[in-house]
């Protein structure tokens, strides 16, 4: 897995693409957060879910390359920065 990670990561259009595709997910989680917090400056909540979407991954593929018992405690911890990031 961190084999293709690294080549996606060295190659430019599938850079772009994973970003592209991080994007796209997080506008969707910032519209629901817009609805959520319709008072909110909607640029923020784009960053914000664009971030919470790009980490995922990130925090994911970190996961899967250490110990099982340690990549739980990083998918919990992720879990629950996310959930600080976008809950109201």
């Amino acid at each position: 897995m961190r084999d293709v990670w690294s080549a996606t990561q060295a190659d430019k259009a599938l850079r772009a693409f994973e970003q592209e595709n991080s994007r796209a997910d997080g506008a969707l989680v910032a519209a629901a957060m817009a609805r959520v917090r319709p008072d909110a400056d909607r640029e923020a909540l784009e960053r914000s879910a664009f971030l919470v979407m790009q980490l995922g991954e990130a925090a994911m593929r970190i996961a899967i390359s250490v110990p099982r018992e340690e990549g739980d405690a990083l998918v919990e911890t992720y879990v629950r920065m996310a959930l600080k990031e976008i809950a109201p």
